[in-house]
């Protein structure tokens, strides 16, 4: 397998992975537990970012529309 196919799988595991940690997060509104939800959704988020880097470092760019490099 090719590992940017692997990388990005990884990725859209990592966001479902957020997605439920958000979900998570409102049930819990501001209680017990939920300031550590919440470090556990940026660290995900780390980690997403990280992969999309390992994506970019093995020459991988998102398609023209979804980049937001300066001009």
């Amino acid at each position: 397998m090719d590992p940017t196919d692997t990388i990005k799988a990884l990725r859209v595991s990592i966001d479902e992975r957020i997605q439920e940690g958000h979900a998570i997060a409102t049930v819990l509104n501001r209680g017990a537990g939920a300031r550590e939800i919440a470090l556990a959704i940026t660290k995900l988020q780390e980690a997403k970012m990280w992969a999309g880097m390992a994506l970019g470092e093995l020459g991988y760019k998102l398609p023209e529309e979804y980049r937001d490099e300066a001009k």
